[in-house]
């Protein structure tokens, strides 16, 4: 059996060979991480300010929030790209919502069946949430893809505060040209509520 190890942090991690039964349970996304980076967290602990400005993206209709999609760098350990939102002229760069990201070069299948243990494990992590059933999206506001051809596998955790975790298997069209992905994410209520109310509209 696993020793159970109480930390302040308690990373996200996609290993499977590591089990999420190695962490205390908690109930407040802020205690985890993604990539030694929380939810709260000012980017510029993390990122300089000139490679934030460069991989900032306008695909938000409203510009509230602002999203950023990191390269690989040389710390991550666990996915291989790391994104947030924060909010658009805060000169502190708060985040909002993060997001880890595995690439599966288009085997989609990988990602359906790695999805399915991280899903599970998360069920046993997190305490005082309703766990959603698997759901299907294809708007295009959602997946990136203007065609609607290409479509996400979800499963959302929430939490009683309204704060959401989520796993999403990323399954893009031939036309998309996009690659197929993992991606796990945690999110402030306030960003969820700007996400599905007023992102895309």
């Amino acid at each position: 059996m696993f020793k159970m190890f109480f930390m302040n942090k308690l990373l996200l991690i996609i290993i499977l060979t590591i089990s999420f039964q190695t962490w205390t349970k908690a109930d407040d996304i802020r205690d985890f991480e993604i990539e030694g980076i929380s939810i709260g967290d000012s980017a510029l602990n993390h990122f300089t300010k000139d490679l934030i400005n460069k991989n900032t993206f306008d695909y938000y209709n409203d510009k509230t929030f602002t999203p950023v999609q990191m390269p690989t760098l040389a710390f991550y350990k666990q996915y291989d790209y790391v994104d947030f939102d924060f909010k658009t002229n805060d000169k502190k760069y708060i985040i909002h919502a993060l997001y880890g990201t595995i690439s599966y070069e288009r085997n989609i299948n990988d990602c359906y069946v790695q999805m399915d243990e991280i899903v599970f494990s998360m069920k046993r992590l997190f305490n005082n949430v309703q766990v959603g059933e698997p759901y299907v999206e294809k708007r295009p506001g959602q997946t990136g893809d203007p065609l609607g051809k290409s479509k996400g596998t979800i499963v959302n955790f929430w939490f009683d505060n309204g704060d959401r975790a989520s796993v999403t298997c990323y399954d893009y069209s031939k036309e998309h040209g996009g690659r197929d992905n993992l991606t796990v994410g945690i999110q402030t209520k306030e960003q969820n509520d700007f996400l599905f109310n007023k992102a895309y509209k």
